[in-house]
């Protein structure tokens, strides 16, 4: 079965290979028989409810499809995660989880709470369709910025559970470091995230190289130290390199040979 996100993945990461014009074109054809009368699109043809794929869908379909991809920009600015709006409920989140809960982003599936990951999704795709003022994107910067891991990077929600701090991962902190990079957001906490990604002690697999030299190979022109953020793009790629198989593939996994694939051109 073909599914929404590694297909669209694999569209952005061949948009300028000549030699996939093709397939791109057949997978643009998927993309639009998938989406749905609301204008979202679900996860595969079986899904019967949009979601957080719309994002992805519309970033992938915003240089060749502009009619479906608006139908879709509506569909995300339609909605948002939940939003705790109770005082008491408010100072208490604020007491145990050290966020605020009146900011709110994307969530995965409509009635759901927000999360980082389909949060930055969402900014990226609106970015593609070259919007930069709606009120929704600059809430859902807010959540990014509030939701930060304070020793930077980001986890995949909250920073904090009741038992305490949750660490960073790979893929949140590259994905939110695109999307505030997109919208021109450079401070303390965006510094703390790059400075977090450039450590060198990560699970050393395709998958979390793949995102990190997505990061760094696209967000040359935000980083000041233009220098250390080439080092640790050819760090990263020469890493990923080592990784990719036989066949062409990370993992063989097409999502991930498509996040690679989106470097690896630079």
């Amino acid at each position: 079965m073909s599914f929404v996100e590694p297909t669209a993945a694999v569209m952005i990461a061949l948009e300028q290979d000549a030699f996939a014009v093709d397939l791109v074109r057949r997978a643009r054809a998927f993309l639009k028989q998938l989406q749905r009368a609301d204008g979202g699109w679900g996860i595969a043809a079986p899904d019967d409810e949009s979601g957080w794929m719309t994002a992805w869908a519309v970033w992938a379909l915003a240089q060749s499809d502009d009619d479906v991809a608006q139908r879709g920009v509506q569909w995300l600015l339609n909605h948002s995660g939940l939003r705790v709006t109770d005082p008491k409920e408010i100072e208490r989140v604020k007491q145990v989880l050290k966020i605020d809960a009146t900011i709110t982003g994307w969530p995965w599936l409509p009635g759901d709470a927000a999360w980082i990951f389909p949060t930055a999704l969402a900014l990226l795709a609106l970015n593609a369709m070259r919007i930069h003022e709606h009120p929704r994107e600059q809430e859902a910067i807010q959540y990014l910025l509030d939701r930060a891991i304070p020793t930077g990077g980001w986890n995949i929600g909250n920073p904090f559970m009741v038992t305490g701090d949750l660490p960073p991962t790979v893929e949140n902190t590259a994905l939110a470091l695109l999307a505030l990079d997109a919208y021109a957001i450079e401070n303390e906490i965006t510094r703390r995230a790059r400075a977090w990604l450039a450590q060198e002690n990560f699970t050393p697999t395709a998958f979390e190289w793949a995102w990190r030299a997505w990061y760094w190979t696209r967000s040359k022109s935000q980083v000041s130290d233009l220098k250390a953020s080439e080092e640790y793009a050819n760090r990263a790629l020469v890493a990923l390199k080592e990784l990719q198989r036989a066949d062409g593939s990370f993992d063989g996994n097409p999502f991930t040979t498509a996040i690679a694939a989106m470097t690896l051109d630079v």
